[in-house]
């Protein structure tokens, strides 16, 4: 039985990033010790929090990368002929939406990533990471997400150019898998799909814990509903995916991309691969499925149940669940279904996606105050302007007529 709290997220509507006293980075009541990757939005940071000393990761959000995402996925809904398609064209709608989504950027900073927040701010999970701060930097067009520290990383980097890494004994890949399996079972229980399942996203604590990260893809289904559009890694979608279908279940995807993972863990490679993202979508939706040992016949069905290219016909969690390799023949037992889910997180409404940021009831002050930041940021950029400018002056003065100007002064 799992016993997990979840305060509310703290929400930093005007978050000041500067140096210290040392020259470190802070954001926030965040001190930056340093950078621990990079991905398609922004950095990642190990930072300190300044007053208990307690460590997290730091992601950034670029808003502007945010906004492209953001654009591109409605415009693909809209040509797709979405749920919400209106008679004028799809075109048309996604012009319509755009518009309201820079009114409501305009009203709310952190409207971009509202999903995601709204999401994270319901997980009860032990191998969920955990959102505890979200920061905005409106002069640099930042968002800033404070994030359970895993200190060991994704349970697996895979080489960029083979797509290849060292494959895990056979207990830890049991062992990640069935953690992954737990956290997965949680959000399809609450009608949350990952969409981006990876090795990127299974990080280790320093106790070799496994949490799934990054819910930006992901997205609230009512139970039985489908999914539109398409989002995730190549290597990792399902066919149905690559395919190009405007309507798929988003559990079944998820259950595909969790089990090219598993079979990553196992063999240390991708069960399909490419010289380019065409090669490996047309892999994925027609490529042969090899097993190039140790054969485990056990593990090789679970295996081709999950990535079964029927999403109709694949594997369901409640079915892995009795899984002989998943059981180990019997000697290994899941914690109950109710037992992993019966932390209930209220449904997640259209008001919790309206209303992200419960302690403000009127923006005015959150705008004012902002604008009041930037003045106060913008004189101290023009006094250190106006003294540079006078030291120089000073400067010349006293070097006036002593030096030829017009030669090349040593160093």
């Amino acid at each position: 039985m799992y016993k997990v709290t979840n305060p509310d997220i703290k929400y930093t509507i005007a978050a000041q990033v500067g140096e210290d006293a040392q020259g470190m980075m802070v954001v926030g009541q965040y001190i930056v010790v340093k950078e621990l990757g990079r991905g398609s939005f922004g950095t990642v940071y190990l930072v300190k929090h300044a007053v208990t000393g307690e460590l997290f990761a730091l992601k950034e959000y670029h808003k502007a990368s945010l906004r492209r995402r953001l654009q591109s996925s409605q415009m693909k809904c809209a040509r797709g002929g979405g749920p919400t398609r209106p008679a004028r064209g799809g075109l048309f709608a996604a012009r319509q939406r755009l518009q309201q989504q820079q009114s409501e950027e305009a009203a709310d900073p952190f409207s971009l990533i509202k999903t995601e927040l709204a999401i994270s701010k319901k997980l009860q999970h032990p191998h969920l990471v955990k959102l505890h701060e979200v920061l905005n930097d409106s002069e640099q067009d930042v968002l800033y997400l404070v994030i359970d520290l895993c200190e060991n990383g994704p349970v697996r980097i895979l080489d960029a150019e083979h797509a290849t890494s060292e494959p895990l004994p056979a207990e830890t890949a049991h062992k990640y898998f069935t953690q992954a399996l737990l956290a997965l079972e949680y959000l399809h229980e609450h009608d949350i799909v990952h969409r981006d399942i990876k090795p990127d996203n299974l990080l280790l604590t320093k106790d070799n814990v496994l949490k799934i990260t990054d819910f930006g893809e992901s997205t609230l289904n009512n139970s039985g509903e489908k999914t539109y559009g398409s989002s995730g890694t190549p290597a990792f979608m399902a066919p149905e995916l690559c395919q190009g279908l405007s309507e798929i279940s988003g559990e079944a995807a998820d259950i595909w991309s969790l089990g090219v993972c598993l079979y990553s863990f196992i063999y240390g490679a991708l069960p399909f691969q490419g010289a380019s993202v065409i090669d490996v979508l047309d892999s994925v939706s027609a490529g042969e499925l090899r097993f190039p040992g140790p054969y485990d016949e056990q593990l090789n069905d679970l295996l081709v149940r999950m990535l079964e290219r029927n999403p109709d016909s694949r594997i369901t969690i409640d079915e892995i669940r009795e899984h002989a390799w998943v059981t180990q023949n019997g000697t290994f037992e899941l914690p109950s279904k109710h037992a992993n889910c019966e932390n209930a997180v209220a449904a997640i409404t259209q008001e919790d996606l309206d209303s992200i940021i419960q302690p403000i009831f009127d923006i005015m002050p959150v705008i004012l105050a902002v604008a009041k930041l930037r003045r106060f940021r913008q004189r101290i950029r023009e006094k250190r302007e106006r003294l540079q400018r006078e030291a120089q002056q000073r400067n010349e003065q006293d070097s006036g007529g002593l030096v030829d100007q017009s030669q090349p002064q040593a160093e």
